[in-house]
């Protein structure tokens, strides 16, 4: 059929026109494909008035719609320019003799068109609630006389009939669906459900009722689920008989709420399942829909919880810390024996209290500042605190702070432990004491031992040297010097006074020299100065062995103080800074002085000129860092006045 719309928009819709609408869409019957019920409606009404046209017209927001047409190939006009809209908008049958007489009409295309049509009548569709959901017409091409009374009251109950049909329809629909949804939820639900008469006996047995308890649905309807369900050692007892109220008297627990009972499978294995029922009327029949979920796995998860719970408690109360967990109010919630102790109060008084109520003033508003931080930046807090306990006494704490969270994320409280440290702080202040009069005695005894060490050095050291100075002032200018180049060097201090100490027994390997060649006034043969070079690992064996940080020092220096920068050096030809600094500080500090002073075989040098010899080596004998360093100690010693001719002091007096 075709569709037929003018372009005049139709007024606006006011609120009756809303609550109409809504009535009408109520019946979802718009656009749906034709349907033989009204079909025959409007058959007979074409028959029992005698004319070509009949229809049934359900006027939408901007057109009548047509569910039945008899006589006209149309599926749906505009409102503005159908005889419709008026029947719609007055209250009872309209009718309308010729239309081409009646200004309303005249000019509409159904009259001047194709259509030819001339008398028209029609009975508002009244739901129910009184809106108008449409019309009942019928028409005719020619005019005709207006209706009788009787025809109008015939019409009117055509029209109640159509929306009868509706009604009908609609309540058809609404069932279809809740016995799909029924369906759905049934086939659909994880739980076993089980639909029950008021006799206990099967309605309705679900697909998860059948994989629980092993019986196929065609096995139960009908059949009393008490006795097919409860273990029959179960038979006859109390408990099946509170069972039987349970599910037919409605005692016992309050319908929709859950009840664990013992019930048996197929194989006649038995478990614990949760049972809720909630009434159900249908259609005047008093029914049950009962729901049951195997709860095995949850209730030995639940035991398992509480044996968890109860350990843990053990656990817990067994520990010396207190333990405690507090709401964001502050408010324990949880608290150990070692904590309910240290409060003074038994568990059951502190639950639910926060500290103001069980603490002095000043320990309560301490320990809530400290609470708040936590709770409020997530932060884990730990520090020490001395604090005032209820029984006045005061006491020094370990304690330690941090939140719980929820599964979301959000802090849910603290949880806190705390353990009593005062004993083992009086403990530590008294050990303290104890370790600073030991440490006393120790570095006194160390300095001792030290002072007592160092003189032995110095006397072997000078020992060695008189043996070719007989005023022994060598070793002291070689420690001051080297001290100097150290601390020009930006050696710590510590290192300064250690290689200042060490130097003197540089030549310590001397004393297995041979007095005639240490002594003699030539040049020596090259078996001599094997002898002469000896020295160095005889002066470093003497030294080896010992734990003393002077000592050690004393061996690498007389060890390496004769190893050139360029390697050509002995014993060991070491090159550049494989050779320990210490040794090439002395190396420099050793020849300035050999140099500036008078031997059997030479007079001695000015200082300058020992300068000029000592730098034309730098980068082939002496390290040249070390060089630079002695050009710079001496200009600075120029500089100050204590230069020639009364020999250098080359740096601090010596500290030893």
């Amino acid at each position: 059929m075709a569709a037929l719309h003018a372009s005049s928009p139709v007024a606006g819709a006011d609120a009756r026109e809303v609550r109409r609408l809504r009535a009408l869409r109520r019946y979802a019957v718009l656009d749906t494909p034709p349907e033989a019920a009204f079909d025959r409606v409007a058959r007979l009404a074409a028959r029992l008035f005698h004319v070509p046209i009949a229809l049934i017209s359900l006027t939408d927001a901007h057109r009548h719609w047509f569910k039945a047409c008899v006589g006209l190939d149309l599926r749906e006009v505009g409102r503005d320019m159908s005889f419709c809209s008026y029947t719609v908008a007055g209250p009872d049958v309209l009718v309308v003799p010729d239309a081409t007489r009646d200004p309303r009409f005249a000019h509409s295309v159904l009259v001047t068109g194709t259509s030819h049509l001339r008398f028209y009548a029609g009975a508002p569709l009244l739901s129910p609630e009184g809106e108008v959901l449409g019309t009942l017409c019928v028409m005719d091409t020619v005019p005709r006389a207006p209706l009788s009374p009787e025809e109008c009251d015939t019409l009117r109950d055509l029209a109640a009939g159509v929306v009868a049909e509706l009604e009908l329809r609609l309540a058809l629909n609404e069932r279809r669906r809740s016995e799909s949804l029924r369906s759905a939820f049934l086939t659909g639900s994880l739980d076993a459900a089980v639909i029950l008469n008021r006799h206990g006996l099967a309605e309705e047995w679900n697909l998860a009722a059948e994989q629980l308890f092993g019986y196929a649905r065609e096995e139960v309807l009908g059949r009393d689920i008490i006795r097919l369900l409860l273990p029959e050692r179960l038979h006859g007892t109390t408990y099946a008989g509170g069972i039987a109220r349970h599910f037919l008297g409605g005692e016992g627990p309050v319908p929709g709420r859950r009840l664990e009972v013992r019930l048996r499978r197929r194989s006649g294995q038995e478990f614990p399942c949760e049972l809720s029922l909630t009434p159900l009327l249908l259609e005047g029949e008093e029914l049950f829909t009962a729901s049951l979920r195997d709860v095995t796995e949850q209730r030995a998860a639940r035991e398992a919880l509480i044996t968890g719970r109860n350990l843990l408690q053990a656990v817990v109360d067994g520990v010396p810390e207190s333990i405690f967990v507090k709401d964001p109010q502050g408010r324990y919630v949880m608290i150990n024996a070692a904590g309910a102790a240290r409060i003074g109060r038994p568990v059951g008084d502190i639950l639910g209290r926060d500290d103001r109520a069980l603490f002095p003033a000043v320990t309560a508003e301490a320990a809530h500042r400290r609470d708040t931080h936590v709770l409020t930046t997530g932060e884990t807090a730990s520090y020490e605190v001395t604090d005032l306990l209820p029984d006045g006494s005061y006491r020094t704490f370990l304690s330690n702070k941090s939140v719980y969270r929820d599964s979301q994320g959000q802090i849910q409280g603290l949880i806190g432990t705390v353990l009593d440290i005062t004993e083992r702080k009086l403990a530590e202040a008294t050990i303290h004491q104890q370790n600073e009069v030991l440490a006393a005695l120790v570095r006194q005894r160390t300095q001792e031992v030290e002072q007592a060490q160092l003189e032995v050095l110095e006397r072997l050291a000078r020992a060695a040297e008189l043996r070719d100075d007989n005023t022994g002032e060598h070793v002291r200018r070689v420690a001051r010097t080297a001290a100097g180049l150290a601390r020009r060097l930006g050696l710590a201090e510590d290192e300064v006074r250690l290689i200042e100490r060490a130097a003197p027994l540089h030549d310590v390997g001397k004393i297995g020299v041979p007095d005639a060649v240490l002594l003699k006034p030539g040049r020596l043969t090259p078996e001599e100065f094997r002898l002469v070079q000896a020295h160095t690992e005889l002066g470093a064996s003497l030294l080896a062995g010992d734990s003393s940080r002077l000592v050690s020092a004393a061996c690498e220096i007389a060890l390496t103080h004769h190893e050139r920068w360029d390697g050509r050096g002995y014993p060991l030809g070491l090159a550049g800074e494989a050779i320990p600094l210490s040794g090439r500080i002395v190396a420099v500090a050793d020849v300035l002085d050999a140099l500036t002073s008078e031997r059997p075989y030479k007079p001695a040098w000015t200082r300058a000129e020992a300068l000029q010899e000592i730098r034309a080596q730098a980068d082939a004998q002496f390290d040249p860092a070390v060089v630079a360093a002695l050009e710079a100690l001496l200009q600075e010693e120029e500089e100050e006045g204590d230069g020639e001719p009364g020999r250098p002091p080359c740096g601090s007096p010596p500290s030893c």
